[in-house]
């Protein structure tokens, strides 16, 4: 029989990526953010929900008495910078998150937005970073409350699949799809700044119509709308403040850039490079 493990090991120690990411000790295995999935969005993917994607799905800006909901908040992460767009924001999440520094306050409401006991304020809108595994649930549930519209950040690969066609986009396609044309890292446990990321991801945007009615069930000829997030939204949209939410994490995280940057070999010079 082969030793699988024995051939991992041999091949991790030759650098081989793809094993070395397979066989990487996750953060904290079995601790809550793992169970909860909790990935910290990045503050400057926020704010171009608000500054880019929302004038082209709704025809304008958000306006600032917009009441917002954040049922997946974490450590307040898209809460605190949706807080700069609209006066109203509710962040709740199932799980009260320690962080690593004793005693930090953060606004975030103890609640499961799955539950009939979530009992959050009226909202305009509904605006999150859902577990992916349970993205769907937060869409339906989201669809029940939001008066407005929902907004949920998701990777691409939330494209796939043939019962989330038939269950989800056949019956309530998405107003609009953004995707970023640069990438949108994220980790487990907190927000990395210098991290990467090889994951594609996406704002999925759900808008009322006047009528109050989502949009109709798609026919067997129709497109979804797409706006391609054009790149440079990181630079442009990242503040010198962003840098205390990185500082902001559960205990015990480690930010991937800095573990990797350990096992970064460093390139030669160009130079030498030619003279081979």
């Amino acid at each position: 029989m082969l030793d699988t493990a024995a051939s991992a090991r041999r091949i991790e120690g030759k650098g081989h990526s793809a094993v070395r990411a397979m066989k990487r000790k996750r953060l904290s295995d079995g601790k809550p953010w793992q169970k909860h999935e909790f990935f910290a969005s990045p503050p400057w993917a926020t704010r171009t929900l608000f500054e880019d994607v929302m004038p082209v799905a709704t025809g304008e800006k958000i306006d600032r008495k917009s009441v917002i909901s954040e049922p997946a908040a974490g450590l307040g992460h898209m809460s605190e910078i949706i807080a700069e767009y609209a006066d109203s924001v509710f962040a709740s999440d199932i799980y009260r998150y320690r962080t690593a520094r004793p005693g930090e306050a953060v606004n975030v409401k103890t609640a499961d937005f799955l539950s009939a006991e979530w009992h959050g304020p009226p909202s305009d809108w509904i605006v999150t970073n859902p577990p992916f595994g349970l993205s769907q649930r937060f869409l339906d549930r989201a669809m029940g409350v939001a008066l407005r519209g929902v907004a949920l950040l998701q990777r691409m690969q939330w494209l796939e699949g043939q019962r989330r066609y038939r269950d989800m986009y056949a019956l309530h396609p998405p107003s609009l799809i953004a995707p970023f044309a640069e990438r949108v890292p994220m980790c487990e446990g907190g927000w990395d700044p210098d991290g990467t990321t090889a994951t594609m991801y996406a704002w999925f945007i759900w808008v009322r119509a006047e009528s109050g009615s989502w949009p109709p069930a798609l026919l067997s000829a129709a497109t979804l709308p797409i706006f391609l997030i054009p790149p440079g939204r990181k630079q442009e949209w990242t503040k010198p403040s962003d840098r205390r939410l990185a500082d902001r994490c559960v205990p015990g995280f480690v930010p991937p850039s800095r573990r990797n940057g350990k096992r970064r070999r460093r390139k030669p010079p160009l130079e030498l490079l030619a003279a081979e």
